[in-house]
């Protein structure tokens, strides 16, 4: 019987161990089902969080093709994963017990961790920490949306109220409370714009950060280096999102384009241009420590 490097040998047979492993996918499925559940309805309220989703997917494909070029798909129970599933059980205990929401989302990345240990090994599973830690940030703060909202979406249309005039264009803020709403009223009500939920840059912010720390990860960045570009992607991630509130604004304004075609199209330009810029961040870092 093989034995695959930095991995336990089997503890049973192959059936068992396929056995076991979907055992532990099963209760990971319904231990987390509410979590899963919850951050699946925050992320379909705003496309820019779907997208960062897309993008933490190709990530994990990437990941797995690699890991596939110097080992084979090999389902067994080893003592790494057992650590990380054991781990994982007690962080949701301490979630389930205290209310502290962040020991879930801990939980949830090592029972991933986990389960890809038992399939790859201890050395395969590495391979899949810089999206681990991609998705555990990527949830985290899926789940600090409903706490954060008005305070973004207040934030991003004060800071585009202010912009507007340099470019000419008279804009003043309104916020309602009952219902909350925040709007930017340009040229003295020639137009009047929503700040909605999903104009509130967390779907920038979230694929920011995330595309930030994964490249970070993944080419071995000290730990002050990590944070560092984090802490920058942060504010390529709101200075974006206010550059697409204002873009959309002035377009609006000064063209007969309808507005759907203006909102989804130079949105998601004016967001891959956000992830360019932090691609290219990383990059020319990573060149001044070769």
């Amino acid at each position: 019987m093989q034995e695959y490097e930095g991995q336990t040998p089997e503890t049973g047979s192959g059936r068992e161990n396929a056995f076991f492993l979907f055992v532990i996918l099963a209760v990971t499925l319904i231990a987390y089902a509410p979590l899963i559940s919850g951050v699946w309805e925050l992320s379909s309220r705003t496309t820019q969080a779907t997208n960062a989703f897309v993008l933490l997917g190709v990530v994990f494909v990437d990941s797995l093709l690699f890991v596939l070029k110097v080992r084979r798909f090999h389902p067994a129970i080893n003592a790494h994963g057992l650590l990380l599933f054991g781990l994982s059980c007690m962080a949701l205990a301490v979630a389930s017990f205290t209310s502290v929401w962040p020991f879930a989302v801990m939980g949830l990345c090592l029972n991933a961790g986990a389960l890809l240990s038992f399939c790859f090994g201890r050395k395969g599973v590495a391979v899949f920490y810089p999206a681990l830690a991609g998705f555990g940030v990527m949830v985290a703060m899926l789940v600090m949306v409903p706490g954060i909202d008005n305070q973004l979406r207040i934030l991003a249309g004060t800071v585009s109220s202010w912009i507007l005039p340099i470019f000419g264009i008279r804009a003043d803020l309104v916020l309602q409370h009952d219902p909350f709403q925040v709007i930017v009223v340009a040229e003295k009500g020639a137009g009047a714009f929503n700040v909605a939920t999903e104009c509130n840059g967390i779907g920038i912010l979230m694929s920011s950060v995330v595309l930030a720390l994964i490249l970070a990860l993944r080419r071995r960045f000290p730990w002050y280096g990590v944070i560092l570009l984090t802490s920058l992607s942060v504010v390529i991630g709101i200075a974006f999102n206010t550059i697409r509130i204002v873009a959309i604004v002035m377009t609006t304004l000064q063209t007969s384009v309808r507005f759907g075609l203006i909102h989804e199209g130079l949105g998601t330009l004016i967001y891959l241009l956000a992830l360019a810029v932090v691609y290219v961040m990383n990059s020319l870092v990573a060149r001044r420590r070769t």
